[in-house]
């Protein structure tokens, strides 16, 4: 069989990424993750005083601010990372809930 007959070699397979979005749109984007992210603090901060309380009455943290908090950590990093460029994945809810796995003690 001669060289130039065999097929070429296909490229390695890559995870394509996310297609940037139009400025314009991620401008409004933006504006309002950044006023979610201000929400977020705010529940942040309710979420802690809550959790010191019950740790304080109960001796130990509840399980579901734990995972709760959690959870808030990780939509945290992805609105995050989009408002800094890093990701063009537009956050919840145009994309799945972040996942992220308990802490281990």
């Amino acid at each position: 069989m001669p060289d130039d007959a065999r097929t070429p070699p296909r490229p390695p397979a890559t995870t394509q990424a996310p297609a940037p979005l139009h400025l314009g749109l991620r401008v409004l984007y933006m504006i309002v993750y950044a006023v979610v992210f201000w929400i977020l603090c705010w529940t942040l901060a309710v979420a802690t005083l809550v959790q010191l309380a019950l740790t304080l009455l109960a001796g130990r943290p509840n399980a579901d601010l734990v995972r709760f908090g959690v959870g808030l950590a990780a939509y945290a990093r992805q609105i995050i990372e989009f408002l800094t460029f890093v990701s063009e994945r537009v956050p919840f809810p145009f994309s799945e809930w972040p996942s992220s796995p308990l802490p281990t003690e």
